[in-house]
């Protein structure tokens, strides 16, 4: 099986979920059997989810650092999994149950982990 990374995340994360008190609890709900569902099926890895508004951002423009690992981005990353498949279409179809895609309007972007070059884990 390949590996793959879903990275979780939307506009305003943050204030739909976890600072919404209302929200919050449904969607650690949601996430929940999510996970448990891959890890029943053999396909969950591990998972992250970033602190929130937390990091620093490099730059090229004169390798200017600046606060907030996202400032001049419109969606956040809210957190990244590692999952197995057989394909990417197969990563596709678990990435389409992520409860961001309908419960807080976000985006999963898969990406295949490349394993294969010497030195790269």
């Amino acid at each position: 099986m390949a590996k793959y990374m879903l990275i979780v995340g939307g506009a305003d994360l943050d204030k739909r979920s976890s600072g919404n008190p209302a929200i919050a609890p449904a969607m650690l709900e949601r996430y929940v059997a999510w996970i448990d569902g891959m890890r029943r099926s053999g396909h969950y890895l591990d998972s992250y989810k970033l602190h929130d508004q937390t990091g620093r951002r490099l730059t090229i423009r004169g390798g200017e650092v600046l606060d907030g690992p996202f400032i001049e981005a419109k969606e956040a990353v809210g957190g990244v999994l590692l999952i197995e498949a057989d394909n990417l279409e197969e990563a596709t179809e678990i990435a389409r149950l992520c409860p961001t895609l309908s419960f807080q309007n976000g985006y999963v972007e898969v990406r295949v982990v490349d394993t294969g070059r010497p030195g790269v884990r």
